[in-house]
């Protein structure tokens, strides 16, 4: 009887062992490819097996529904006890070779984790502002082009994302001009526009735009999200619908390190125009910039970052994979590069 137990518990463990380095191989390979060395570097951190619990669990839920039927007997308890231990030594047993062989199947990747954690940790503590980095130039320009569309005596509505700075930049208004801002306080909006006739608002507590039906005459959307039956709604017939806005390719580098899966769908020049099509827009003109920004010094990508994800600058060790693997970049090509994708659509309601 304890003979076969072991037998059992043996197998079990070599069966787990295979699933278990298919899945490693699998995230390797993913962590080679998007150059994500806090991964390797996890792997030389002291063995502590956590999952005990969810083991117990897992291995009850097994036996209730595979297990003898005899739930009042002590020998179905007795029998359950074993099963969860032994589930919980296989699994315990598996995470210990597992890592043991991620060690040695990494060690050139766990070699060079461990130089850039240290570099990590010293260009950290003396990170400033280097707003040097370089953009690639740009394919298209919004503000120009929208200007073609809107005449002196418009009804404008600008939806940005920025506190009103580009509003602010914008010039030659319409008298009757207005910058819905979801995410700023109004107040701080005003504050901002003061120099200029635009009047700050923001979304209604539904999530409305703030104008009746058939108001305006021009919407620019730049960077923002929308909807777009709310579009539909306040523009009149005729009007101009004018987004600028990032797809899902920008940034791509970050992305891919951290949300592994992907984003769900894709969102692009395509999509933008499908979408827009499918309310009874009628497409006028579309543009779409892939770009670059490259980054000689770990201070330039921090500096860039305050602004594009501030999270990132706030929290450097929480993303330590990101900027590990910029510093490797750089170490090797003297650069590191991110991609910038970008698309604009005009459309007429």
């Amino acid at each position: 009887m304890i003979a076969t137990l072991f037998v059992y518990l043996a197998i079990f463990i070599v069966m787990l062992l295979v699933f278990q380095i298919i899945f490693f191989e699998v995230s390797r390979s993913r962590a080679l490819k998007v150059g994500n060395y806090e991964w390797f570097a996890n792997l030389n951190k002291p063995f502590n097996y956590t999952r005990t619990g969810t083991m117990i669990f897992i291995c009850f839920i097994c036996y209730l529904f595979g297990g003898s039927d005899t739930s009042s007997t002590l020998e179905w308890v007795i029998y359950l006890i074993i099963f969860c231990a032994c589930g919980v030594i296989a699994d315990a047993v598996t995470q210990f070779l597992l890592q043991k062989y991620g060690q040695i199947r990494c060690k050139k990747q766990l070699e060079t984790a461990d130089k850039l954690d240290v570099e990590f940790d010293k260009i950290k503590e003396g990170l400033t502002d280097d707003e040097n980095y370089e953009v690639s130039m740009p394919r298209y320009n919004e503000t120009l082009i929208a200007k073609q569309y809107i005449k002196p005596e418009d009804h404008l509505a600008f939806m940005s994302v920025d506190g009103g700075q580009y509003v602010k930049n914008f010039g030659d208004y319409p008298a009757a001009t207005f910058d819905v801002e979801p995410y700023v306080d109004t107040n701080q909006v005003e504050a901002t526009l003061s120099s200029t006739p635009v009047r700050a608002t923001t979304l209604t507590p539904t999530q409305q735009l703030p104008f009746k039906d058939n108001r305006m005459d021009v919407i620019f959307d730049e960077y923002a999200n929308y909807d777009k039956n709310e579009i539909t709604r306040v523009l009149k017939p005729g009007g101009t619908f004018i987004v600028n806005q990032y797809g899902t390719d920008n940034l791509k580098e970050f992305i891919s390190m951290f949300m592994p899966l992907g984003m769900s769908g894709s969102w692009d020049l395509t999509n933008c125009k499908q979408t827009l099509e499918s309310v009874g827009f009628k497409i006028l003109e579309g543009y779409e910039d892939y770009g670059y920004i490259r980054f000689r010094n770990i201070s330039q990508l921090h500096t860039y970052m305050k602004q594009a994800v501030p999270d990132v600058a706030e929290n450097p060790d929480k993303y330590k994979a990101f900027y590990t693997k910029a510093i490797n970049d750089i170490k090797e090509k003297n650069f590191f590069q991110i991609t910038t994708y970008r698309f604009l659509v005009v459309a007429r309601h």
